[in-house]
């Protein structure tokens, strides 16, 4: 290994600009759910409570759509709503298909068909393939996760979540586009300029 290769390594390991804007991205998402649940804003349903802002798909939503910059961000928000949005709607049809039958060994046929359809709607829609796959984990969750009419509100809080997830992305990629990378972008070339003039 010669030294510009270790170098390209070195780059690559430490903490980029990128990895900033994620963690930024989470931690707001994650103070907003906290805040949200400390104040009471729960959905009661029987006995449970249901986070109306979900901690964890927030965060999940940042750590997946944050990209190099505000346009490829917003391309993968858009995919992300769309996946959650596929999931949890074949999701709830199948939650719906329990209800009726109540039987928990037949679930396993509207899981079967669920997942199919999940991933073929999702390909149809165009996004990448693991994009897909996480269609088809949202559908998991949806259909799986609670019982009874509780999936149904569980899904339509989770698609909320996303979509604060994904606008929390858009809002720090925005930021750090306008005011960070352009303002050292500029401060380069007055540097570069500096120095040409000096010479």
């Amino acid at each position: 290994m010669n030294k510009e290769q270790n170098v390209r390594m070195t780059e690559k390991t430490g903490i980029q600009n990128l990895d900033i804007r994620i963690a930024i991205a989470v931690v707001i998402c994650f103070l907003s759910a906290t805040a949200c649940s400390e104040l009471g804003f729960k959905f009661t349903y029987g006995e449970m409570h249901l986070e109306i802002l979900q901690k964890m798909t927030a965060c999940i939503a940042c750590l997946l759509c944050v990209q190099d910059n505000t346009k490829i961000s917003r391309k993968a928000g858009v995919n992300r709503m769309i996946i959650t949005a596929i999931g949890g709607i074949i999701g709830i049809g199948a939650a719906a298909a329990d209800n009726a039958v109540g039987n928990p060994w037949f679930m396993a046929v509207p899981i079967f068909v669920g997942i199919l359809l999940t991933l073929l709607l999702c390909k149809m829609a165009k996004v990448p393939y693991i994009n897909a796959r996480i269609g088809g984990v949202t559908f998991i969750l949806v259909s799986c996760t609670f019982s009874g009419n509780a999936r149904i509100f569980y899904a339509v809080f989770r698609f909320i979540s996303t979509f604060y997830g994904v606008l929390v992305v858009l809002l720090v990629s925005w930021f750090f586009q306008k005011f960070i990378l352009d303002a050292s972008g500029e401060h380069c070339k007055l540097l570069k300029n500096t120095g040409k003039h000096a010479a």
